[in-house]
């Protein structure tokens, strides 16, 4: 059979089939922002001006033994001090020309401005994935091994021991640490505990040996299938954001744009566990642990 004479392709009639410009974007992936929610921000209402925070500390005291005739002498406890600087100032911008607002077919400003606030609290939780490690005199675990059982109880004794409160502990895994504890079977079978029974149903666990189990893609990472983790109570970090994250817009006439900024000022710490020694003010880590895994 002969070809079709005088056939009109797409080709021919171009101007007739035009390109289509989905109106569905595709978001970057993000990672879950949950660290900042975990430690001390008790601060933040007293740092509304000036640049360093002093928190006091002081001992307990002892008893004495009280003789007959023998004259009372009063404890003269020395109090001490911890100094935290607040001194991150970040930013990030956009500068979108007015031609390229008028003539897109999306909200353009809208769209790319969502992403000021994740990059900013995205710094924030870095920099608290940061601060595990400062807990060398603190750890558990070796790198690239999971956690056993007895690597649990060592960590839950370790808190134990430096009379962490019960409530308000935290454990900051890697999705491997916690894939890890599926597989130690006590978490979640129903002779030993009931908030964790769908653990494999739900791919999640929610809380185990006492601690809110939280999953972080931030966490550092040495090398590859090692993650710096971290167990422990509330108080071991502090997050003192002195500025929220701020979004602010300014129009430039003699540029014909519009400035988006957005701005934050914070810092992270490691907090000063005061000792229960009495006498003189004496500080460890206690309420927190360096967990070495997967």
């Amino acid at each position: 059979m002969a070809g079709v004479v005088g056939e009109i392709t797409p080709a021919k009639a171009s101007a007739f089939v035009p390109e289509v410009w989905s109106k569905f974007v595709e978001a970057p992936r993000r990672k879950a922002q949950v660290l900042a929610a975990t430690v001390d921000s008790r601060y933040e209402s007293e740092m509304t001006s000036g640049d360093i925070l002093h928190i006091r500390q002081y001992p307990n005291s002892a008893a004495k033994a009280k003789a007959d005739n023998t004259i009372v002498v009063p404890d003269a406890n020395q109090t001490d001090q911890q100094d935290v600087t607040v001194a991150t100032y970040e930013y990030v911008a956009l500068n979108i020309q007015s031609l390229t607002t008028v003539q897109s077919d999306i909200d353009y400003m809208r769209t790319f401005s969502e992403t000021i606030a994740y990059g900013l609290n995205a710094s924030v939780e870095t920099a608290l994935a940061a601060l595990p490690d400062d807990l060398a005199a603190n750890t558990v675990g070796t790198f690239g091994v999971e956690l056993t059982m007895d690597d649990w109880e060592s960590i839950w004794q370790k808190l134990q021991v430096a009379l962490a409160p019960a409530d308000n502990r935290f454990a900051w895994l890697s999705s491997a640490a916690i894939s890890a504890i599926r597989k130690l079977e006590t978490p979640i079978s129903t002779d030993f505990t009931k908030s964790n029974v769908a653990a494999l149903d739900n791919a999640t666990i929610g809380k185990f040996m006492g601690f809110n189990i939280v999953e972080s893609q931030y966490l550092e990472a040495p090398a590859a299938g090692q993650h710096d983790c971290f167990a422990g109570h509330r108080d071991q970090f502090g997050l003192i954001r002195q500025k929220r994250v701020t979004v602010e817009h300014t129009r430039s006439v003699e540029n014909l744009a519009d400035l988006v900024v957005g701005w934050h000022v914070y810092t992270t710490f490691e907090k000063e566990i005061v000792a229960e020694a009495a006498g003189a003010v004496a500080v460890d880590d206690g309420f927190g642990v360096w967990v070495k895994t997967v």
